[in-house]
């Protein structure tokens, strides 16, 4: 159900759609992915629990809330997560894919530009550290196959 007590269906199938809570949907997740850059450092972040079990360091993301705009998200993400409030975020890039769960993953990557390299972790997370983008750990210490690591580079070269 929605936050309005209104059932949402399948407009393909109507009779025979799920109804889904405000924050979640099985077919779909839409997520921040959030690269924090400080001079020639980036922010890495490692999480005490992943939904699909991966494991290793991530840029700092989460899943967007019901009708929030990824810029907000992002922002959130940022403050929740790290403690960061960024003097600057630039949405750099959308990704598109089907993920391990089968549901179509929409990724907004934002670059935020804080004016402190100060961080205050969340106890959701087992680490967070930064980096010199030189010095990243090797792509195998990434979850998802280093997908974060080949993100960071792309987004590091994209904003030069």
């Amino acid at each position: 159900m929605s936050s309005n007590n209104t059932e949402i269906r399948d407009p393909i199938n109507p009779t025979g759609g799920s109804a889904v809570t405000s924050d979640s949907c099985a077919r779909h997740t839409l997520v921040s992915h959030v690269a924090v850059l400080h001079h020639n450092s980036a922010l890495l972040v490692k999480y005490r629990e992943m939904p699909d079990g991966q494991e290793g360091w991530f840029l700092p993301n989460g899943d967007l809330k019901h009708a929030e705009h990824p810029e907000e998200g992002a922002k959130r993400i940022l403050r929740e997560q790290v403690g960061i409030e960024p003097s600057t975020l630039k949405l750099a890039q959308i990704e598109s894919f089907v993920g391990n769960n089968n549901s179509w993953h929409l990724i907004f990557d934002f670059l935020a530009f804080p004016l402190s390299m100060k961080i205050t972790k969340a106890p959701s997370l087992l680490d967070a550290q930064w980096f010199e983008i030189d010095k990243l750990p090797p792509a195998s210490e990434f979850a998802h196959h280093g997908w974060g690591h080949s993100a960071l580079l792309k987004l590091t070269k994209a904003q030069l």
